[in-house]
């Protein structure tokens, strides 16, 4: 994150950032499970793949990587782009858009790291993150058409703003494209 992005969204510059070498229990930048106004509502980032709505995971460190310098890997299947180095450790990059046979935006598209360490995975999406207020009432029984990979993995389905949204387990996801490789 950039460091007017902090001071502006947080009011924190870049040292008062929480440290995450220190055991808070909590990522202060990044909780993004946060109640807004009472129990029943749900602060939460989201993001597109095409016609795809997911939330990203509430209790990990997710960041959006801006020029990422992405190193392909030979004999690897056309929807995993390589790996991109994130302060020192080596990230898996998938490209859902192929995976699924989804036409990539016209645009820019964005990349997004959710996890930390060894348990994190990178994913391109269609737009910067988006922060949406999910309410009881936002909550559906009725599951969208998803791609199987996604829909496995799905916790909770939310239709806001003409959009379904899925809660999903996204380190179970990544772990099962990885056993794909």
């Amino acid at each position: 994150m950039s460091s007017a992005y902090a001071q502006q969204e947080h009011g924190l510059l870049p040292n008062e950032a929480p440290n995450p070498d220190l055991d808070s229990g909590k990522d202060l930048l990044f909780d993004l499970g946060a109640a807004v106004d009472d129990d029943h509502e749900l602060q939460v980032h989201t993001v597109l793949i095409g016609n795809i709505g997911l939330v990203l995971p509430k209790h990990e460190v997710s960041e959006l990587i801006d020029h990422p310098a992405v190193c392909r890997l030979p004999n690897t299947l056309p929807w995993f782009d390589g790996v991109i180095s994130v302060r020192g450790s080596m990230i898996p990059v998938f490209d859902l858009h192929l995976l699924f046979t989804i036409e990539p935006p016209a645009g820019k598209r964005r990349l997004i790291v959710v996890g930390q360490n060894e348990t994190a995975a990178a994913f391109w999406v269609d737009d910067f993150p988006r922060l949406l207020v999910l309410r009881d009432e936002d909550g559906t029984t009725t599951e969208p058409s998803l791609p199987s990979l996604i829909h496995g993995h799905a916790r909770k389905f939310y239709l806001k703003d003409e959009q379904a949204w899925v809660e999903w387990d996204a380190k179970a996801f990544f772990t099962v494209l990885g056993e794909k490789l």
